[in-house]
Parts: structure tokens; C-alpha cells; sequence
């Protein structure tokens, strides 16, 4: 906020004052104790240049029937931006109340549902991670949808080997394998949760496009960092996905509050708290993929910053 000057007088200061607010340049006014003079401060310091030209031409002619005529013009608008305040207020405090769909009930959105019973059957078929050659299928599904073919791995010691190799589907599909009933089951009321926001806000494209970059940003950093920094081919779950879609909603919703709804605090409280466990080792028994996670978050966030719509028109 900078000062733009001292004005003489409480009719001329209203006239001067609701004129700037005529050109949209916003103003905060301060008078002394007997309000003979009032300070004028330009709240937006990248205005002060327009607001000094125009106070040069108020210096010149201050009766002029603009400024008289400001007044009432300048209460419209002030009439106006409370009622845009009063209505964004009211969709933040009741968000199911928001036009469009029903973000948070009624039916699974066909995507989503389509990836939880997904991950359901191949997570019993692989029996976990556990499937022997005698059975076929199971173990044909660890094989082939895991990072990389962990034979291939012990001869070369590349977890891009089976990239390499031209399967390329292998960035995607470590998202349907889990290691246990209790991992499939937490990650699947969470991709429930989350996925059906997603999905119902944003339709079933976009939401696919959500859910493969999502799925790339924290596949890849997971299975190609080195060792030494947490890195592992040999990772299972749709988490790093999950916390791919709580970035992007996260985002989504910061940039655009017309949406009308936000994510519980507590929700982001738990991600930082698994965060911070995993990478210092307090959760080193449960073998977390913590690069995945850290991955997914990022690549959701850097989606949402690219996808929202709020970026693309210009608008705060």
C-alpha cells in the first residue's frame, strides 16, 4: 500500500476516492482528528502511476460533474462486490448446496469403480504378491504388470530393463498389485474417496488423463531412483496414485474457490505425517514406497497447477 496524497476536506476526498474506484483502482482513506484532511493510500502499489495522472487531472478542475457523478457510481459497485462476496461466502459454507453434481455421494463413478474392482481381483489372483508357478495366472500377473520382470532385473541390475524392452505399460500397472488385504484395503477407500471426487468434478477424460500422469510422475521416480535414495523397481499399490489425485484436488480447490468446497485439514495432516514417517524410518516395517508417494503428490500438484481453469483465464 503507498501513500498518493493529502486532500483538503471531506466532499472532496469522497468525490476524488470513488472515482479512482470508477477505474478500479482501490483505496484505503485515513483523515486526522478533526477530518479536515484526509490521506489517501493506493492499496495496489501497480496502480499508483494511474492514480497519480489521475489525481493530476483532479488537481486541474475538482468540481467537475465526473467526480459528482463517481459517487453514486462508485456505490453500485460497492453494492455490487458485496453481493459477489455474500454469494462466494454462502457456497463456502455450504458446499453441497454447489450447482453441478454431487461431488461427495450417490453412485461410483464408472473409472473408478472400474479401477477398484480391478485392483480387488488381481490383488486375490496374485494372492498378494505371493503367487508360485503352479499358479499360472497369479504368478504370470506379478511378472508382467510389476515395474520391471524381476528376473530380467537380477541379470541386469536396470530397473528400466523391461521399459527398455518396449513395455511400456509397466509405468501404469504396479498400481493393481497390493501386498496385503489390509493395503488393498486402505488404498481402496481412499482411491473411493478421492477418485469419486475427482471423477464427478472434472469427467471421466479428464479424470483418465489425471490418473495416468499421476500414475507416471510416481511410478518412474519410484522405480528408477537409486537405492541408496529410497529407490526400488520392486514396489506395489495405487497410493502413489492416490496421493496424486489428493495434490491435484488440493491445488484445484486453492486456485479455484468458486468450486465451493476444500479437503478436511486432517486429510493433509495425514499425508505429511506419512511423509515424514516413511523417509525417516519410523514406518520402515510397513516397506513403503515412499518415493511413489512423495512422486504422486508432486506430479498431482504440478497437474493441477497446469489444469486449472482459474491459470488458464488469468483470474486469482
Amino acid at each position: 500500500m503507498r501513500h498518493l496524497t493529502t486532500i483538503d476536506g471531506k466532499p472532496s476526498a469522497e468525490s476524488f476516492v470513488a472515482f479512482l474506484l470508477t477505474k478500479d483502482i482501490s483505496t484505503h482513506v485515513e483523515s486526522n482528528a478533526d477530518q479536515s484532511q484526509w490521506d489517501v493510500w493506493i492499496r495496489d502499489e501497480d496502480k499508483l502511476a494511474a492514480a497519480q495522472k489521475e489525481y493530476a487531472l483532479f488537481q486541474e478542475d475538482p468540481s467537475h460533474s465526473r467526480y459528482r457523478d463517481a459517487i453514486d457510481h462508485a456505490r453500485v459497485i460497492v453494492k455490487e462486490k458485496r453481493q459477489k462476496q455474500m454469494e462466494r461466502q454462502k457456497n463456502l459454507q455450504q458446499p453441497v448446496a454447489r450447482s453441478g453434481p454431487d461431488l461427495f455421494g450417490g453412485r461410483m463413478p464408472p473409472l473408478t469403480l472400474t479401477l477398484i474392482v480391478l485392483c480387488v481381483i488381481i490383488g486375490f489372483v496374485s494372492e498378494f504378491g505371493l503367487a508360485k508357478r503352479q499358479n499360472w495366472l497369479g504368478y504370470q500377473s506379478l511378472k508382467q504388470l510389476k515395474f520391471v520382470d524381476l528376473e530380467l532385473y537380477k541379470q541386469t541390475g536396470d530397473p528400466a530393463a523391461s521399459l527398455k524392452k518396449g513395455e511400456l505399460w509397466r509405468v501404469l500397472t504396479p498400481a493393481f498389485l497390493h501386498g496385503d488385504i489390509l493395503h488393498l484395503l486402505l488404498n481402496m477407500l481412499s482411491l473411493a474417496s478421492l477418485g469419486r471426487i475427482t471423477e464427478k468434478l472434472e469427467g471421466i477424460g479428464k479424470y483418465a488423463i489425471i490418473l495416468l500422469l499421476v500414475a507416471i510422475g510416481s511410478h518412474l521416480f519410484q522405480g528408477l531412483m537409486p537405492i541408496k535414495w529410497m529407490g526400488s523397481p520392486n514396489f506395489v499399490g495405487i497410493s502413489g496414485v492416490v496421493l496424486g489425485l489428493l495434490g491435484y484436488i488440493g491445488i484445484k480447490t486453492t486456485l479455484r474457490p468458486d468450486l465451493g468446497f476444500k479437503l478436511a485439514p486432517q486429510a493433509y495432516i495425514m499425508t505429511a505425517m506419512i511423509l515424514v514417517l516413511g523417509f525417516t524410518g519410523g514406518l520402515q516395517d510397513l516397506r513403503m514406497a515412499n518415493l511413489a508417494h512423495l512422486g504422486g503428490l508432486a506430479t498431482g500438484a504440478l497437474v493441477g497447477l497446469a489444469m486449472s481453469g482459474s491459470l488458464r483465464r488469468g483470474k486469482p
